[in-house]
């Protein structure tokens, strides 16, 4: 299973972002942090929704982002809107974050992944 985080609240927002910096490798730029927080703000989610980071990079496929959200054996639903979050890399090449939107069972859930191959 891939490293990730799952975000409810804002405080928990918080937390990850307190912790960002211990992060290493993983560490998750400040343009994604502030999508997120934007997300958890002013976008509903509904009572049973989330967000989840993952940290690992994922291949581009349906199969990776099933097993990140790992609700099995649920059907879960990846809506084709996308949105994307343009960041620089450590070595200032342009990496693509992607936030996927995804429905398990009436819950909204928001993934937000970046992919491998982007010149890293």
């Amino acid at each position: 299973m891939k490293k990730a985080v799952r975000i409810r609240t804002a405080s928990q927002w918080n937390l990850l972002k307190q912790l960002n910096d211990y992060l290493g490798k993983r560490k998750i730029p400040e343009e994604v942090m502030r999508k997120l927080y934007h997300i958890l703000c002013f976008k509903k989610l509904g009572k049973k929704g989330f967000l989840i980071v993952c940290l690992d990079k994922l291949r581009d496929d349906y199969h990776g982002i099933e097993d990140v959200v790992g609700m099995y054996p649920n059907k879960i639903k990846v809506k084709e809107h996308m949105d994307e979050i343009l960041t620089k890399s450590r070595k200032g090449k342009p990496r693509s974050w992607y936030v996927s939107y995804i429905e398990v069972r009436g819950q909204k859930i928001q993934l937000v992944y970046t992919t491998k191959n982007q010149g890293d």
